[in-house]
């Protein structure tokens, strides 16, 4: 007997993400390099550790995992656009086709910033700023 099985293309929409919990830990690691700043971690493997919450914890230590990298990309505008774009390419790769990302300003920026024009041929995804 022959079975027939059908392909389903699954696409998602996610409500809600912050941008900054969602970074590249190469890009972590590229962009601390670049600035000279020293890291607790030289690998992928090893940041990631850092990075990550292994067990049931507390809001305040979920959210202490932010201090090891955000000095990282903060303030740095071209840091900030690399982690968009791959925000963007990530979810595209996904198959989300609507996304709600959410930054923190003062996570980001330590000095005034302007958006950055965004070129949308790049990846077929819409980008509307609330």
């Amino acid at each position: 007997k022959h079975k027939h099985f059908t392909t389903l293309t699954l696409t998602s929409i996610e409500l809600h993400v912050h941008l900054d919990g969602a970074i590249r830990v190469e890009t972590i690691l590229d962009v601390a390099e670049r600035r000279g700043i020293t890291l607790p971690a030289c690998t992928v493997k090893e940041m990631t550790h850092i990075c990550v919450v292994h067990q049931p914890a507390t809001l305040t230590e979920f959210l202490g995992k932010f201090t090891e990298y955000m000095h990282i990309i903060a303030g740095d505008r071209e840091a900030i656009k690399r982690i968009a774009y791959e925000f963007v390419e990530d979810k595209a790769k996904e198959g989300v086709i609507y996304v709600e990302v959410r930054y923190s300003p003062h996570f980001l920026a330590n000095t005034d910033v302007e958006p950055i024009p965004w070129n949308q041929k790049d990846m077929p995804l819409n980008i509307l700023y609330v």
